[in-house]
């Protein structure tokens, strides 16, 4: 899986400027946690440092702006693409003796803070319009509150999208390799020679 494109300033969304090759990589899915979740094995000794380094190289290339955490955070990156969404990318490392090592990613896509005080001023102002007695302005802002709810949505849907794709491309440069299993003892079982 390998991003393509011919211009120099680009951006990651533009279906016509980067093609993604299909992935073959099972996404598990955390309803509870409302995050995606993707696991990988390596027999090379790497750390989630390194694959957390070629995601932010990756993804700075095409001016996403990032947050690294400074140790007080439940996760590694935060991604924001726009003013409405962002994504918590935490990464843990297991290790199974030697260099072998199980990275285990969860993608959490998340409203940024703009997005909640948006969705906020749309609710009180909504509540606002109908105390005063203007249930047809009240009618309005909750509208316009849902259809901005759904914009919301849909760009956290497609940054999601967008991440596992980047996860797919540096997993392949990496030399990772996917695992499809949902638990730690399947994945053990699997991987160790019989």
């Amino acid at each position: 899986m390998e991003a393509v494109s011919n211009q120099k300033t680009q951006k990651l969304t533009q279906k016509e400027l980067v093609k993604f090759v299909q992935s073959t990589h099972r996404i598990h899915i955390s309803w509870r946690a409302c995050a995606y979740e993707l696991s990988y094995w390596t027999d090379e000794g790497l750390e989630k440092e390194n694959l957390l380094q070629e995601v932010m190289d990756f993804l700075l290339s095409y001016k996403y702006f990032i947050t690294v955490d400074q140790g007080w955070s439940n996760w590694d990156l935060e991604i924001y693409r726009g003013i409405w969404s962002k994504i918590q990318v935490k990464v843990c490392t297991e290790n199974h003796g030697g260099n072998k090592r199980v990275l285990r990613v969860r993608c959490a896509p998340r409203m940024s803070q703009f997005a909640t005080m948006a969705i906020i001023g749309y609710f009180l102002y909504t509540i606002v319009a109908i105390v005063l007695g203007m249930p047809e302005i009240g009618l309005v802002i909750f509208l316009l509150g849902v259809f901005n709810s759904a914009i919301i949505l849909y760009q956290n849907f497609r940054l999601g999208r967008i991440l596992y794709h980047v996860l797919e491309i540096v997993a392949k440069k990496l030399h990772l390799q996917p695992i499809h299993a949902k638990s730690t003892h399947s994945v053990v079982r699997t991987l160790q020679p019989q």
